[in-house]
């Protein structure tokens, strides 16, 4: 017999969930009531852009490459593509050299951020060696020890990408390993912050840090800036 407990708190879950993005796709599009110019900046030519990037081929061909692999006893479900175009525009805006990739999206994420700059220095960090196998040269190590290595022999990353954990115990080793190392200028994407309350209590923890100043929340995802030239914000935003 199925934990009714259980069951009833996934179809409350369901019912916010929609209700939550319901209500947001109404209220919080195209930056009304952003009065951050960054933020609304960003908004209009990164979150919500419609044109149609020539890097996109690339992104939707391994997508539907890895889409027609998987199946139902994969690790992790592959995110929707919209989500990796949206890896791509931030990449694209930002421009970062070095990129740091904590779990890979069956590497429709890597070619998404690599395909934002030439000769950027992306490294990918994925301890599932199933999934790590869709990225040459991916580090196949938990996240503690891999970052710990990735941050005694690296520059500090422009732009760090961390997509759905399997486990929260993995957002925590990577949120008090990337920590100590956020500097000015640099951006954050999380993938997967409200899975569990358990994530996203930790979400709101690591974004609460001070040299973190903006956090536009997606409802699935969020974007974190550190940057000295904004105050501390938090932006809800339909995606």
């Amino acid at each position: 017999m199925p934990n009714i407990n259980t069951a009833s708190e996934k179809i409350l879950h369901t019912i916010k969930r929609y209700y939550s993005k319901g209500v947001r796709r109404v209220t919080k599009r195209r930056g009304f009531g952003v009065h951050s110019p960054f933020v609304f900046n960003f908004i209009i030519r990164v979150i919500e852009e419609k044109a149609q990037y020539y890097s996109y081929s690339a992104i939707e061909a391994q997508y539907f490459k890895v889409k027609k692999a998987l199946t139902s006893k994969s690790p992790i479900k592959l995110h929707p593509l919209k989500f990796s175009k949206l890896i791509f525009r931030v990449a694209n805006r930002l421009k970062p050299t070095t990129v740091l990739e904590c779990g890979t999206a069956y590497g429709v994420s890597t070619i998404a951020l690599s395909l934002s700059k030439n000769n950027i220095q992306l490294t990918t960090i994925e301890p599932n060696a199933e999934i790590a196998r869709w990225v040459d040269g991916a580090i196949v190590k938990d996240y503690t020890m891999a970052l710990k290595q990735y941050y005694s022999s690296n520059s500090v990353p422009d732009l760090i990408y961390i997509r759905i954990q399997e486990k929260s115990s993995d957002y925590k080793a990577i949120y008090g390993a990337i920590t100590p190392y956020i500097k000015e200028n640099s951006a954050i994407i999380v993938a997967g912050i409200r899975t569990t309350k358990e994530n996203y209590s930790l979400f709101k923890e690591f974004s609460a840090n001070p040299i973190i100043k903006v956090t536009i929340d997606l409802y699935d995802t969020a974007i974190l800036v550190a940057s000295p030239k904004l105050n501390k914000q938090q932006f809800k935003v339909s995606f």
